[in-house]
């Protein structure tokens, strides 16, 4: 029988019946070495007195050249923002004591929440300001300015005024807050789109949406308001969705109710909804490269390239109950490169 070990040449067989002198030696070696280790181990006791043991026999590694720290410098480089403002409903209450004490809204919330909305704006400009050129601003306007007339009264949460009381009231709080805005600003690009609780029908309609809107009036009456600053510029569409240049990025600004809602969280009914946009816009010229509405009171970002925009209004009865969702009470700024596209973005907590 061949009991050699498969690959195994003979002087290796050799060696391991009849080791040499050499392999003995280091044979020999091996276990002192390793009594040696159980010997320290034994006298050390612990990690951090084995460090202390080997301490001295440890040399500093050489240290790098520092790189100069970057400080702010007179620069070329220009950075617009574009402020987000929606779903304010402005008429709407949200009662302290049906939210457990979490949150309130009423009509004097909404006023001091609008004008905190546009004083971090300018407060934010300033801080970037610093780094870059700002000489113009976006005012993009994404809807559902009023809770509105589209639940039957049954159905409704309180308001704090009727809504002829409170359709003037927040067009002239808009108007204001624009014409302060101006004051910091060579120009004040203002674009206004409907959202789906100002319209004047119960069920919605894919035709004259705007026209039969109760946000369409808010964005006339507060263009009427600014008539007399040269500086501010209003777009209002009538269309569902606008698609802008924004320093050589094109953007959708649309209210988000074009989406339907798929759940809780309805992130996948938003992507499909954008992908098919975008499939219906190709080489028409109206294609995008981001996208922003408001409608779902929350902010996150899809894609890469759908924003979703937080809500004024913050939490109420139906997002606590039935949504189950925290929905924070914040507006959003964010700054754009024409060579980076948009890059600080920053919630406006309110």
């Amino acid at each position: 029988m061949n009991n050699d070990k498969p690959g195994m040449s003979r002087d290796e067989m050799e060696e391991m019946v009849d080791p040499s002198p050499k392999t003995v030696s280091l044979q020999q070696q091996l276990r002192d070495a390793l009594t040696d280790v159980k010997r320290l181990k034994t006298q050390i006791g612990s990690d951090l007195a084995l460090f202390d043991y080997i301490k001295d026999s440890i040399e500093p590694l050489k240290a790098y050249p520092r790189a100069p720290i970057t400080k702010p410098k007179t620069t070329k480089k220009m950075l617009r923002p574009s402020l987000i403002i929606t779903d304010a409903h402005c008429e709407e209450v949200v009662d302290a004591e049906q939210m457990e004490g979490m949150a309130a809204y009423d009509w004097a919330i909404f006023q001091h929440r609008i004008a905190t909305t546009f004083e971090k704006a300018v407060e934010l400009t300033e801080l970037m300001r610093q780094t870059a050129h700002i000489e113009e601003i976006d005012v993009w306007l994404l809807g559902d300015w009023f809770m509105g007339a589209i639940h039957p009264d049954d159905c409704g949460w309180g308001s704090s005024m009727p809504l002829p009381c409170a359709l003037p009231g927040a067009a002239l709080a808009l108007g204001d807050q624009l014409m302060r805005l101006a004051a910091h600003f060579k120009k004040v690009k203002v674009i206004g789109v409907v959202g789906n609780h100002g319209r004047t029908t119960r069920k919605p309609t894919q035709k004259m949406t705007a026209d039969r809107n109760w946000d369409f009036s808010v964005y006339l009456i507060a263009q009427a308001y600014t008539q007399r600053a040269t500086n501010v510029e209003w777009v209002i569409p009538r269309s569902r969705v606008h698609v802008i240049d924004m320093l050589g990025s094109k953007v959708a600004l649309t209210h988000g109710d074009i989406s339907r809602s798929t759940g809780t969280v309805p992130y996948f009914g938003i992507i499909n909804s954008m992908r098919k946009q975008h499939q219906s816009r190709r080489r028409t010229g109206k294609d995008f490269d981001y996208a922003f509405m408001g409608h779902w009171h929350h902010e996150a970002l899809l894609d890469g390239e759908i924003f979703i925009c937080p809500a004024l209004i913050g939490p109420s009865q139906y997002s606590q109950y039935e949504m189950h969702s925290r929905s924070l009470a914040q507006q959003m700024i964010i700054f754009w490169s024409e060579k980076h596209g948009p890059t600080n973005r920053w919630p406006i907590n309110l």
